[in-house]
């Protein structure tokens, strides 16, 4: 069975940027697309009249963005779907039936307070699926592929997913292992050198286990172990500027964490130096 993404387009260059992505990515993989076109009801009048005209120009909007596809040469099975309501709820629930979401952002340090911007995040955060943000900048074809490691099972699903990811696209998988030395206002004293290199240990180890079994499943994978002494987010956004694709997990979907991504996902998202996958824990 064919994997199916779902493509959140508004007509916008940032939307149409994701498409080409989204598109091509399909094509390789031989995946079906449906795009979803949300009108936001947040503003609208609860009346009949306006809620109908709503829905006509969403459905202009998406019919639209297919030809636009089409344009580009996907030759692939395509589907629409065009409907009114609060952008985040109908992503989510979407989302439920894809195997990736691909959003478009703008480039730099914020993403645009649209709905392929910050939603973008809240998006990453409610989906039921992995989610691809795309930023509006150069990519970097035939990069590696960036992941972050740190031992929880939300990484443990992010390594796998980059893995596959890397050994399907022929890349180098950088995995990326950050960490800090506890900051007790007052007791820096007590960071001897022998407990810096015990936490530097600590950080080999759990970057060996987190790329076990890559080796044997992937053999061809060339695989690169970065540990670094930074903050995780800066790290991350660091090694993937030279990079295709970074990938990222989140906590899971439930209680807080269902709204709150989490400070590193949302922190590489908020950086977006290249295009970003979440995963789901």
């Amino acid at each position: 069975m064919s994997e199916k993404y779902l493509i959140g387009v508004d007509g916008s260059e940032q939307s149409r940027v994701a498409l080409a992505w989204g598109l091509a990515r399909a094509t390789e993989r031989g995946a079906d697309v449906e795009l979803l076109h949300v009108a936001d009801d947040s503003f609208l009048s609860e009346s009949v009249a306006f809620l109908s005209e709503a829905q006509k120009a969403s459905e202009q909007m998406l019919n639209a963005e297919i030809e636009y596809a089409r344009s580009l040469g996907f030759t692939g099975k395509i589907t629409g779907n065009a409907v009114v309501g609060h952008p985040i709820a109908e992503l989510e629930e979407a989302s439920r039936s894809a195997d990736l979401l691909v959003l478009g952002a703008h480039s730099g340090s914020r993403l645009a307070g649209s709905f392929f911007g910050t939603r973008a995040v809240k998006a990453a955060a409610t989906a039921h699926c992995p989610v691809a943000v795309i930023p509006n900048n150069d990519a970097n074809p035939n990069a590696a592929v960036v992941v972050g490691v740190d031992g929880s099972e939300a990484s443990k699903k992010a390594i796998a997913f980059a893995a596959e990811e890397a050994s399907f696209r022929g890349l180098a998988l950088v995995a990326v292992y950050a960490w800090m030395p506890p900051l007790t206002p007052g007791l820096e004293y007590l960071w001897s050198e022998e407990l810096v290199d015990s936490q530097r240990s600590a950080a080999e180890e759990a970057i060996a286990i987190g790329v076990a079994g890559l080796a044997t499943r992937y053999p061809d994978l060339e695989i690169r172990r970065e540990i670094v002494q930074a903050p995780p987010v800066a790290a991350l956004v660091q090694a993937a500027e030279g990079a295709e694709l970074v990938v990222v997990g989140s906590r899971g979907r439930g209680g807080l964490s269902r709204l709150l991504l989490g400070s590193v996902s949302h922190g590489v998202l908020q950086a977006l130096p290249c295009p970003v996958i979440v995963t789901r824990a």
